[in-house]
């Protein structure tokens, strides 16, 4: 039964959630979590206790950088989050994941 209200909820998400590119540009200096906060929280706020559950193909610094980069399926691209801020963010996300 709880599955079925996580695929109904990722469902609606996907339908109504978040745009293909977002504008978000992070602070100067802020850290990777409150980049997260600021702009994936919006959509990942079920995703407790561990941000994702990354495959090890996917739980690497390089490849968080380019999903953040390029977007996938209903997560938009950020474009404006480059640099120091990107790599403090996929750092973020690598170590507050599960791998699997």
């Amino acid at each position: 039964m709880k599955l079925s209200y996580i695929f109904a909820a990722l469902i609606i998400g996907l339908a109504t959630g978040c745009s293909k590119t977002s504008d978000y540009s992070p602070a100067a200096g802020a850290s990777g979590e409150d980049i997260f906060k600021a702009a994936c929280m919006e959509c990942h706020k079920d995703a407790a206790p561990s941000i994702f559950e990354l495959k090890a193909d996917e739980a690497t610094v390089a490849s968080i950088k380019q999903r953040i980069a390029e977007g996938n399926m209903g997560m938009p691209k950020f474009p404006n989050i480059q640099g120091e801020s990107l790599d403090k963010l996929a750092e973020y996300v690598l170590a507050n994941s599960a791998k699997k």
